[in-house]
């Protein structure tokens, strides 16, 4: 829910000004009901799939010990599955010139699959010397590079695009946090009662 509202509240009414210039009249595009629904059920399995995610890893790793140890979760999950990608690939608006899609969702995957790895060797080998296969997987997408976009003047403004990207990065950082924190502190209270 929090994801849903950061959206609502901070990156639609950005999307919707770079909408504008999509649009021959200049206008204002409007925000309909079906609209807000499916940016409300999206930004909701989103946020399932990745507490089960989390869940799992939990499970598996075990569960961290606290709302700080949570919070370094939502941390690494931040970095994986968007900062890691959005130094290639940053957020984009509408009326932004891209690379073609299959070859940007390609890259996106093995840029979260290598950053979450590389992250996962830093944090659980042991010595010096075991972690360096992890700062290789944090740097092998970035130095193959983001598929490039062709040359073409994107439709709205530079300013508008940055501001786009920031605020992006800042919801998402917000949620992994909230996720993270509040996930593994629900996590531990939930193992309790089953006791």
């Amino acid at each position: 829910m929090l994801l849903a509202v950061l959206h609502l509240v901070f990156t639609v009414p950005l999307i919707l000004s770079a909408e504008r210039y999509e649009n021959p009249t200049g206008s204002l595009p409007a925000l309909s009901f079906a609209r807000l629904g499916s940016t409300l059920l999206v930004d909701l399995l989103t946020g399932i799939g990745f507490a089960l995610l989390l869940g799992a890893l939990w499970l598996w790793r075990g569960a961290p010990k606290g709302f700080a140890a949570g919070a370094l979760w939502g941390i690494c999950g931040f970095l994986s599955v968007n900062l890691a990608p959005a130094l290639g690939l940053p957020p984009e608006l509408p009326g932004t010139a891209a690379a073609a899609l299959g070859a940007r969702q390609w890259w996106w995957l093995g840029t979260v699959v290598c950053t979450a790895l590389g992250l996962a060797v830093l944090c659980w080998l042991p010595g010096l010397w075991r972690k360096l296969p992890g700062v290789v997987l944090l740097l092998v997408p970035q130095l193959a590079g983001a598929p490039l976009a062709p040359l073409a003047a994107a439709l709205a403004p530079v300013a508008l695009a940055t501001q786009f990207e920031w605020t992006a990065l800042a919801v998402s950082a917000a949620f992994w946090l909230v996720l993270g924190s509040v996930g593994a502190v629900l996590f531990a209270r939930g193992f309790k009662l089953a006791d």
